[in-house]
């Protein structure tokens, strides 16, 4: 009989306490009429983990996360369309039901996809929310045209070395947009051989020392109260600001009100939060299979831990991200 592990808490504690995770054993979940039962061969860890994990206070309720997988089908629900028994597919999943650091997990259809043949799960697990993410704020927010080529102009990128600028910069590119990317000096040789990024700003130095001419564009993947006041001279009027990151501190939007420029937050989760076009994410991934296959994007994942989805591994993946790696870290083999 099938059985079904889980890694999770039941309360929020530092990667420093022994028993930050624990293993559980779980039911295997039900498959409901639009789900895909998944047997998970992969994860990544992302900054979301770090910061749920960090505000969960103790409770009964089992808590587990992961929230990217690449993972084989095992059963399908009565309605579900697209997908067999036996289908590799990947997905980011979603924040209202369990994670992906279990082995079986159910995860509705709709926001899956396929997962491209000739790929590892490996790097396939390192792309989804960040893909997501990232895709959603340069198609959907700033209302850049999701075709090769198909844009002209220039897009700064605030902190382009993480996960969700490592894609963003190569969507960019692909879309036909000049990419500027600010980093640490220490990534500028991932920014430049792995991201498409045509020029790299150092991210300590003010940003009017480094640009020639303002943006039409700004996307920020950190806490934007510390780029904000550099904005106003980084931004055309009628511009558009993007942001994905809580702010430690208000954000002061007064002294952009003269330019007309437009503010977006991008937070991939509140589709399926919301369940409002979260089937529009399952035909995102498509085209992330698509472009992988083509050659016009490639994989984020930097560091990849084999041996399995285990306490200790979860352990080193969670210490990478809190660190502030570049790219993406992710963890294979399953749940042991």
């Amino acid at each position: 009989m099938m059985k079904n592990k889980a890694l999770g808490f039941y309360e929020g504690r530092s990667l420093d306490d022994l028993e930050v995770f624990t293993e559980k054993e779980i039911p295997i979940p039900i498959c409901q009429t639009h789900d895909l039962m998944v047997e998970v061969q992969a994860v990544s860890v992302n900054p979301i983990d770090t910061k749920r994990r960090q505000m969960t206070v103790l409770s009964e309720d089992f808590q587990i996360q992961g929230y990217d997988a690449v993972g084989i089908v095992k059963e399908i629900g009565s309605a579900v369309s697209g997908f067999a028994v036996g289908d590799r597919v990947f997905y980011a999943g979603t924040t209202q039901r369990p994670g992906a650091n279990q082995r079986f997990q159910a995860v509705d259809s709709r926001i899956a996809a396929k997962a491209p043949a000739g790929f590892s799960d490996g790097d396939l697990a390192a792309l989804p929310l960040t893909s997501l993410t990232a895709w959603e704020l340069l198609f959907e927010k700033f209302g850049y045209i999701p075709e090769e080529n198909a844009n002209q102009g220039s897009i700064l990128l605030i902190n382009a070395s993480g996960g969700v600028g490592s894609i963003a910069a190569q969507l960019a590119k692909w879309a036909g947009l000049t990419v500027y990317g600010t980093a640490s000096p220490r990534n500028n040789e991932w920014l430049k051989k792995n991201n498409q990024v045509d020029h790299v700003l150092n991210h300590r130095l003010p940003l009017a020392e480094q640009i020639n001419k303002p943006f039409s564009a700004i996307a920020i993947f950190y806490d934007a109260s510390t780029y904000l006041p550099q904005l106003t001279k980084a931004i055309v009027p009628f511009g558009k600001v993007g942001m994905i990151v809580n702010t430690k501190e208000a954000l002061d939007l007064n002294p952009f009100k003269n330019l007309s420029i437009d503010f977006y937050w991008e937070y991939m989760f509140a589709k399926t939060d919301a369940q409002v076009m979260f089937e529009t994410q399952g035909a995102i991934l498509k085209r992330i299979a698509s472009l992988l296959v083509e050659g016009k994007i490639h994989t984020t994942a930097v560091q990849t831990i084999d041996g399995g989805i285990t306490i200790e591994n979860l352990k080193l993946g969670t210490e990478a991200v809190e660190r502030g790696n570049k790219g993406k870290t992710v963890i294979t083999g399953g749940v042991l």
